[in-house]
């Protein structure tokens, strides 16, 4: 991320190496349709991201999309650095990295089909982000998107008193500090005792970086959307929506009452209520240039357009429950994703969760699933799903994927390069895989495309039955390439 002070903090603290699936150009794309926007071409985009770090989210985005042009700007050489040693040892040529602010635009020169700032507008200084803001509206392409991240209120309200506290109370143990407040409140305040365990909870779920750029910088500024949008609005830029609107669409409002009142207000209005409503402390805004939007005549809708679907492909996470009766049986369905579970009742849409399981990790044409069956009764119950569950993906593009049955199995450049050297590993899809068994990471990290199955054995000291299980799970997970 870039910093405004020297040395930059994330010289002596680097961010974590995590890969943004709602940051990938087909999310974007999505999202955009489903808006009514006409997004650019994913497979040949450009690509700039500001504050790119050690190049986590960018790096496998570049293998995923060899035909695209990507480029990765921070302030802080460190993780400048690796992230182009890293390039270097995949072989990706697709992708460069600058050490540069975010408003030196010679370091980028534009202009950009999508533009992304993860984890940046919230934790600079308020002249830096509006900066931030100008330098994301002149790089975008007259068609272009741009995602921005920020922590919002109310929902940071919870968070600021531990931050106040852990900056006040310095320390080489924040969950210990926290621990040591938590343990001298008094139990009759037990909703400021919930929020304090909330937060100590997440920290102990990250890493030290986290608690570092999160709750200890010197800068770090939660807003209510509207007063982001305005700063946006001032910078060239309009409120396409969001990259995840299971979080923000008005659809997801919990009552008639709540999603009417947002759908009479303007765009900053209805999303100021999701956030009231739902408590909101983070938001991954979607922008386009004003200019371009009114040349195109695009307004903001308070609701999506399902139609969008019937041009999308579609892939699912969703499994057929072990007991599960089939989708031709009577009565609701069971289906399991990788977080909870549904119970679907329309057939049509038991069948395709049934077709996109036997046909994952790829994903399959809208069009071929809806068939000769009612396309709108289709489409209907699969945007609820995705809006629910957050486990059925829409794309415009698939990458190429290949089953484990290869001669020569070839894994993405960048997760061989994380098995081998640790860190996340990040799929063809863009999503975070937990691979925690150190054979799998043995074999992966091997599966170069040079190697048949009983060589990768050998060099990974297993069987070849281990191999061969290693190999279907890594191909069930998207992580070989086409």
């Amino acid at each position: 991320m870039p910093g405004v002070t020297s040395p930059d903090p994330y010289d002596r603290q680097p961010y974590t190496e995590h890969a943004y699936a709602e940051t990938h150009p087909d999310r974007l794309a999505v999202v955009a349709l489903l808006a009514g926007w006409r997004p650019p071409a994913v497979p040949t985009a450009r690509v700039l991201e500001l504050g790119c770090g050690p190049g986590g989210n960018l790096l496998p985005m570049a293998a995923q999309l060899p035909g695209a042009s990507l480029v990765g700007v921070d302030l802080s050489r460190v993780q400048i650095e690796h992230a182009r040693a890293v390039a270097g040892e995949t072989g990706l040529t697709n992708v460069t990295f600058h050490e540069a602010s975010f408003d030196d635009a010679a370091a980028a020169p534009g202009p950009f089909d999508f533009v992304v700032a993860h984890g940046v507008c919230s934790w600079v200084a308020p002249a830096a982000r509006r900066a931030l803001l100008r330098a994301v509206a002149g790089a975008l392409s007259s068609g272009g998107i741009a995602y921005v991240s920020f922590n919002v209120l109310p929902g940071w309200y919870d968070r600021m008193a531990p931050r106040a506290w852990l900056r006040a109370h310095p320390t080489d143990d924040p969950l210990a500090s926290l621990a040591w407040l938590r343990d001298r409140v008094s139990p009759e305040l037990s909703e400021y005792r919930r929020r304090l365990d909330a937060v100590a909870r997440r920290l102990g779920e990250t890493d030290r970086a986290y608690a570092t750029h999160e709750y200890l910088a010197d800068e770090h500024h939660p807003m209510f959307v509207r007063d982001l949008l305005a700063e946006a609005t001032d910078a060239g830029l309009t409120y396409l929506g969001d990259a995840v609107p299971s979080e923000t669409a008005l659809e997801m409002l919990p009552d008639d009452e709540a999603r009417g009142r947002a759908r009479a207000s303007d765009a900053p209005g209805a999303q100021e209520i999701v956030d009231f409503v739902r408590n909101t402390a983070f938001r991954r805004a979607l922008f386009v240039r004003t200019d371009a939007a009114r040349a195109a005549g695009w307004q903001w809708s308070p609701g999506l357009s399902a139609a969008a679907i019937d041009a999308m492909r579609v892939a699912s996470r969703l499994r057929p429950h072990g007991s599960s009766a089939g989708p031709d049986a009577r009565g609701a369905e069971r289906f399991d994703g990788p977080e909870s579970s549904v119970q679907v009742d329309s057939g049509v849409a038991r069948r395709a969760l049934h077709t996109l399981a036997d046909a994952a990790p790829r994903s399959r044409p809208f069009g071929d699933l809806a068939g000769g069956t009612d396309a709108a009764a289709l489409r209907a119950e699969l945007f609820d799903l995705w809006l629910a569950t957050g486990a059925l993906d829409f794309h415009v593009h698939e990458p190429p994927l290949a089953g484990p049955d290869v001669l020569r199995p070839l894994a993405c450049p960048v997760a061989r390069w994380h098995a081998a050297h640790g860190g996340p590993i990040t799929n063809r899809w863009h999503q975070a895989v937990r691979l925690e068994d150190p054979p799998m990471r043995a074999v992966l990290a091997l599966l170069d495309g040079t190697r048949t199955l009983a060589e990768v054995a050998r060099a990974a000291g297993c069987t070849d039955a281990v191999a061969s299980a290693c190999v279907e799970a890594i191909a069930r997970a998207a992580l070989l390439a086409g």
